[in-house]
């Protein structure tokens, strides 16, 4: 027989059980350590860097070739995902990596040709870096892309000809000392490129608080591993080792923002449709699904307007990626989905009701520049109705499952809302 728990009523008591892992807050972890990629692999690269001479000789000799085989691969998955910020900043390494060993004409002096070249490209990187990625994205052969060419094409050209003209006095005057810190280490870094450097980072840091603060760190990674490998350019395999590294980085920044995009609500945060179907083919025959539905929403919209609407939607958002006891998703509207594996129903009903007791105890203040009506409160209630079913150990479909769910969702509803169903 159908039934509602309704709020009024007596809430079951949750059975103890013997403690299993988190599967949210292991995940929650893995996701954490997603997002600081960027200084996980700086860490692993800079410990491998000074343990390089016990590896064998024939790896060593191949980092070059394989710095660029990454940057290559980089700008061809950044070029298939038409990802402009990554492609032509991985474009700008691999030309930098080029500029350092190409060939220097007969007539000049290659030794300081080549000082020459690192001084410039010492001070074009992170000036590179910062405007790359303070634009969004905008696309690759768009009109944008076809200035970033011209404008890395010009940076080529400018390098060249300061190289072939054998201007000493204007490299001399970019590596001139300009600060005398004692407590500072030595670097070969000139003092004007290592303001670019400063400057980028801060400015990077500073707009990660922004917006795109993932993308802000992994360009801030990168940042750190081109300044690591100017600051040992005299190691032969320094510049190639670590320009790899930080191609590494925008590789993997580019993937997992993709999977971000795949698999999670960009609203909520939480696990979108398709994280739920590719999870509900991993169900065993014991389990349960629940439907929740935000009570009013669309008079709420209608009232307040749609981004109060998507306030709420992100205010429980917040509340479900805290809940425990099953897997929460965002399943499209106002309503959102738990998945309780290898819970039966009357396991699964004491969590639903902490969870509905949570979200009723939630105030949402309505923020400034919201449509509110003539002596309206600016604190509101928000409520949810909950529908739930389980598998029953037959064999039935999740499919089905979810509209069972979706059936007790509506006999929650005619019970008045704010209630449990099944």
């Amino acid at each position: 027989m159908p039934r509602a728990y309704k709020k009024k009523g007596n809430k079951p008591t949750a059975h103890k059980a013997v403690p299993k892992i988190d599967g949210k807050a292991v995940s929650g972890g893995v996701m954490s350590a997603i997002r600081t990629t960027p200084l996980g692999i700086i860490l692993i690269a800079g410990i491998t860097f000074f343990y390089l001479e016990a590896l064998p000789a024939s790896f060593t000799s191949a980092i070059p070739t394989i710095s660029y085989m990454i940057l290559l691969f980089g700008i061809a998955i950044t070029s298939c995902f038409n990802r402009s910020r990554g492609f032509f900043i991985l474009l700008t390494l691999f030309l930098s990596q080029i500029g350092m060993v190409v060939t220097i004409p007969a007539h000049l002096d290659k030794i300081y040709a080549w000082h020459g070249i690192y001084l410039i490209i010492s001070l074009l990187l992170p000036l590179n870096l910062l405007f790359f990625s303070s634009w969004s994205e905008r696309g690759i052969l768009s009109k944008w892309g076809q200035r970033c060419f011209l404008f890395i094409f010009l940076q080529v050209v400018f390098v060249m000809g300061l190289v072939l003209s054998g201007d000493k006095e204007l490299f001399s005057e970019i590596s001139k000392k300009l600060f005398f810190f004692t407590f500072m280490p030595s670097t070969p870094i000139p003092d004007v490129a290592l303001v670019a450097f400063l400057l980028t980072g801060i400015i990077l840091l500073t707009k990660r608080r922004r917006n795109n603060a993932h993308f802000k760190t992994t360009i801030f990674g990168a940042l750190v591993a081109i300044a690591v490998a100017h600051h040992f350019n005299t190691i032969e395999i320094a510049i190639p080792f670590f320009y790899a590294t930080a191609g590494l980085i925008i590789i993997l920044s580019v993937i997992q923002d993709y999977y971000f995009k795949a698999y999670l609500d960009e609203l909520t945060g939480l696990p979108s449709r398709r994280s739920l179907n590719e999870d509900m083919m991993k169900l065993d025959s014991i389990y349960t699904i629940a439907m929740v539905d935000v009570d009013f929403f669309k008079k709420f919209n209608d009232t307040y307007g749609h981004d109060a609407g998507d306030d709420v939607l992100r205010l429980i958002g917040k509340v479900m990626k805290n809940f425990k006891g099953g897997k929460s998703f965002r399943y499209g509207g106002e309503e959102f989905t738990l998945l309780f594996p290898g819970k039966s129903l009357a396991e699964a009903t004491p969590y639903l009701e902490e969870l509905r007791e949570e979200v009723a105890k939630c105030k949402f203040t309505l923020r400034e520049g919201s449509k509110i009506p003539k002596n309206a409160n600016r604190k509101l209630s928000i409520t949810v109705s909950i529908g739930v079913a389980d598998s029953n150990q037959k064999l039935i479909s999740p499919d089905e499952v979810i509209k069972l769910a979706d059936k007790a969702l509506y006999r929650a509803k005619e019970n008045g809302r704010n209630c449990v169903s099944s």
